[in-house]
């Protein structure tokens, strides 16, 4: 299995299990031995030192690592399935059941002072046979801290990744984790990505076509600190409403998802039915504003009445 940075291996092993090797090479350059050390980094920090702290906590066991002259290694249980098999199908058990165990895992990492930084379908295993989830692949990780952090590359998953980063913000914080919960959420209850964008500036269209504009009390108390917070400008004659360039009568698949990617957020809510719960952890962890956003406790809590 190709990724972005390294490749995922299945190996056999004597007694007939797999594990899985994920390899850095390390002739493709520094930015991929950056996510090599970073990984490594948050998961030894993170000290899940077997299968049943893993499955308590929901977070990849590090089995161990290796280095060669060429190549960096991570060693881990092989997991035969990720979340990204089962996001394009409705499945609202599947979103709750999501949602209980992954905010369990990053309640672990933000206790830990880390933050993911790219949560995201494919950066989630399942064990078929269990039904547990742990969240792995942490080559953008960074120390939960208040002050900026000194990197230049894009950090993240566009569809999954937080406005504030979107607009330049180089801040990590729970609340990163927390919108990348939501926006996965959302999906599995709807079928497909709400934000779909396919750049930057696309990206935050998706997500003022779903929300909004920010207020002016958000746009002036946290957002003005970020660096292209000029981005909305681009959107300050634009109408979620303007459906001239489409055929609205069209039955085509693509069509379809064109007319739903258009949909405000509360829209497509109310033709799901989907529950006041259900409603409640959509609206209230999708939030421009990052003081707004539900917690996790909150989000425990509520998911536990």
């Amino acid at each position: 299995m190709e990724g972005t940075f390294g490749f995922i291996e299945k190996r056999i092993i004597g007694n007939g299990s797999f594990l899985a090797y994920k390899t850095y090479n390390k002739s493709h350059g520094k930015l991929v031995q950056q996510h090599y050390r970073r990984e490594l980094w948050a998961l030894k920090h993170l000290n899940i030192t077997s299968k049943d702290s893993s499955v308590q906590n929901h977070v990849v066991h590090l089995i161990d690592n290796q280095e060669t002259s060429t190549c960096y290694h991570l060693i881990f249980p092989f997991y035969s399935s990720t979340l990204l098999a089962h996001a394009t199908k409705k499945n609202q058990a599947l979103a709750l059941d999501f949602v209980k165990q992954i905010s369990k895992g990053l309640a672990y990492l933000h206790s830990n002072n880390i933050i993911h930084c790219d949560l995201s379908p494919s950066n989630i295993l399942i064990d078929e046979l269990s039904g547990c989830m742990v969240i792995c692949d942490f080559g953008c990780a960074h120390p939960n801290s208040n002050s900026l952090t000194d990197t230049t590359e894009e950090i993240g998953t566009r569809y999954y990744k937080a406005p504030e980063h979107l607009f330049g913000s180089k801040k990590y914080a729970p609340s990163t984790d927390i919108w990348s919960l939501g926006s996965i959420y959302a999906e599995l209850l709807f079928g497909y990505p709400i934000f779909a964008g396919e750049t930057d500036i696309e990206q935050v269209g998706r997500i003022i076509g779903r929300l909004g504009k920010p207020s002016d009390k958000v746009e002036k108390e946290e957002m003005s600190d970020y660096p292209d917070t000029n981005k909305l400008m681009f959107f300050s004659c634009a109408s979620s409403d303007d459906e001239s360039d489409f055929d609205f009568e069209s039955d085509d698949e693509e069509m379809i998802l064109v007319k739903a990617n258009r949909k405000p957020l509360k829209q497509l809510m109310q033709e799901e039915n989907l529950s006041e719960t259900e409603q409640n952890l959509v609206v209230r962890i999708l939030t421009w504003s990052t003081k707004e956003r539900m917690s996790l406790p909150e989000i425990i809590f509520l998911i536990q009445q």
